[in-house]
């Protein structure tokens, strides 16, 4: 579209907005038509008071008729769609012209008593008719001229027709008052107008915003598909591959040649860095999808920092950093899910140990006086300048890693600490000067202490415990690495490849404690085989195995399986997670009552 023909449609639009408001606040007015009548009335006593009837009284019965007919229009009006009232617009001004042609008579009624008295207070009945006339006319000076120009003319002309001073000076007057008035009406229509530009401008900047904010939510939409389409694509071949590498650990822990260990150290330490990166895609696409939901109990914080100080501890150590731990004597208990609280505090001591070279990093937690636990991970790094603060929490944003060092990760790191506390309704800050580190406060909602220790799961022990575990998935390659490392445990394995083949295990008398299921078989998915093997043993519990990173899919996942595994996956985390899964089965039922955080009711 051309700029002029873009002008001539806002022309366009701008004169519709007007019509249409002109339009509403004329049927406004005639709602108020059968006060206006009463006005009439008192008129047309006032010109009758010398006996000069019966005119005033068929005066009188004409604007009657009148006030009917335009009151039945407006109602009749009222009922029709937007575009039939606009083009009704022109009855309701031509019912004013009308109202103003019945209305002019009774000016030479009047004026031809004998008194003064008469045409004067019937002159001030009608002026006062008049303005509010050109108040309800909507700034149209068409309506306004048809409905007063005639009666003002025969006033002005009645008083000079008097010859006396006071006569002229009257008709001097009314003239000087339809010319305010006029002016009045005419600004009235300007005004609206300048509103009415106003209002499209409006609409212009609020479609323009949508417009914007479309654009955002399709291009996030598209950010998340990406996430959950590169993460499958890109787990897939590191999966099989993740699986032999653990059974080549195995295999060179049981050999005394030092190249064969270093190859399945490299090969360990690679794909571990690879599932980390897969794993921040995977976080932020569930975090977006909103399908972490948050298991807020009564935590011991202490506990949980002291657990993150022992994983990196060793990190540090490495790296030549301290890793303080500074907490108060007496517990710190706290309101929040403690696995995902772990994974904020995680992610925290990663960044403050990756980007720190000298010094180290300090873990501190303190109840404050409001009851919120302060928790505290500050660095002695190079520090984050004020205007970097906000920026370091969007995805994929790394300061001083221009060339992607993978080494640094993706940059998802504080992008998944955000949203994992907005998730716990945990307040997030950042402070720190450039050059004198940086240090992250989270303020955890207070709890009181719970009042009895959840009851331990029942004493099991899978030191020498051989699970019998069901292995379905359609890829060779993928079932033959699980068989091989789950037979080197020593456990009894039945892989196939899909829900028939499964079935016929279970009848020919396989009896496993688990099942592992891939969720993408051929014909069927993994959420079907499941249902259709608890035909056959309902309280089997089951693992998905999926490269699957669909936000639609976690509730699907979780209403059918007790865990879901994300590929590239190791044999060590695939093995714990089976012992895990057994061991739950065994585990007593927790009592009833929950601890509140301070303010929650029970």
């Amino acid at each position: 579209m051309t700029d002029s023909a873009a002008d001539a449609a806002r022309e366009a639009r701008i004169a519709r907005r007007v019509a249409e408001r002109r339009v509403a606040l004329m049927l406004q007015y005639s709602r108020r038509l059968p006060a206006v009548y009463v006005g009439y009335i008192v008129v047309a006593v006032l010109a009758g008071w010398q006996g000069r009837s019966p005119w005033p009284w068929v005066w009188l019965a004409c604007s009657g008729a009148v006030m009917v007919y335009r009151t039945a229009l407006a109602r009749a009006i009222e009922k029709k769609s937007a575009d039939e009232k606009i083009a009704a617009l022109p009855r309701l001004v031509n019912g004013f012209t009308l109202n103003g042609l019945v209305t002019a008579p009774i000016v030479p009624i009047a004026f031809t008593a004998p008194d003064t008295i008469t045409p004067l207070l019937v002159g001030i009945g009608l002026v006062a008719g008049c303005a509010v006339g050109a108040a309800s006319v909507a700034g149209s000076q068409r309506a306004f001229m048809g409905f007063c120009t005639l009666t003002f003319l025969l006033m002005a002309i009645g008083w000079s027709w008097r010859g006396d001073t006071m006569g002229i000076a009257l008709g001097i007057g009314i003239v000087a008052m339809y010319l305010v008035l006029f002016g009045s009406v005419r600004d009235h229509g300007r005004n609206l107008e300048e509103v009415m530009r106003l209002v499209e401008h409006n609409a212009e900047l609020s479609e323009s915003v949508k417009q914007e904010r479309d654009r955002a939510h399709a291009a996030s939409e598209a950010k998340t598909r990406f996430f959950a389409a590169a993460s499958h694509d890109l787990r897939q071949p590191l999966h099989a591959l993740s699986i032999n590498a653990t059974t080549l650990d195995i295999l060179a822990q049981r050999t005394s040649d030092p190249l064969i260990k270093e190859v399945s150290r490299g090969i360990g330490s690679a794909l571990r860095q690879s599932s980390s990166l897969l794993d921040g895609l995977l976080d932020i696409s569930r975090l977006d999808a909103h399908s972490i939901q948050a298991k807020l109990a009564a935590q011991d914080i202490g506990a949980i920092l002291r657990a993150a100080h022992d994983e990196y501890a060793a990190l540090a150590a490495q790296q030549g950093l301290y890793l303080r731990l500074d907490l108060p004597d007496e517990p710190l208990w706290g309101w929040t899910d403690g696995d995902q609280l772990m994974r904020i505090v995680g992610n925290l001591l990663s960044n403050a140990v990756k980007f720190t070279t000298s010094g180290g990093v300090t873990l501190m937690a303190r109840k404050q006086p409001s009851g919120h636990v302060l928790l505290r991970v500050s660095d002695t790094g190079p520090g984050i300048p004020p205007a970097e603060r906000e920026h370091v929490f969007e995805e994929f944003y790394q300061i001083g890693n221009p060339s992607r060092d993978r080494a640094q990760g993706l940059g998802l790191g504080l992008a998944i600490v955000r949203r994992t506390a907005a998730l716990l309704q945990i307040e997030l800050s950042l402070s720190g000067e450039p050059g004198r580190g940086a240090t992250f406060e989270l303020r955890i909602p207070g709890t009181d202490a719970p009042q009895a220790e959840p009851p331990l799961a029942a004493a099991r022990s899978f030191d020498d415990t051989r699970l019998a575990v069901l292995l379905v998935d359609d890829e060779v390659e993928v079932l033959a690495a699980l068989s091989t490392y789950l037979h080197q445990l020593g456990w009894a394995v039945k892989g196939v490849a899909g829900g028939e083949q499964a079935e016929q295990a279970l009848r020919q008398g396989f009896r496993p404690d688990v099942m592992v299921v891939d969720f993408r078989l051929k014909g069927e998915t993994g959420v079907e085989v499941i249902e259709r093997l608890r035909r056959h043993n309902p309280g089997l519990p089951a693992v998905i195995v999926t490269g699957e990173t669909a936000p639609a899919r976690f509730r699907e996942f979780s209403d059918v399986a007790a865990k879901v595994l994300h590929k590239p996956l190791d044999g060590e985390k695939l093995a714990q997670t089976l012992r895990d899964v057994v061991l739950e089965l065994d585990a007593p039922l927790p009592d009833a009552g929950a601890v509140q955080p301070h303010g929650t009711p029970a």
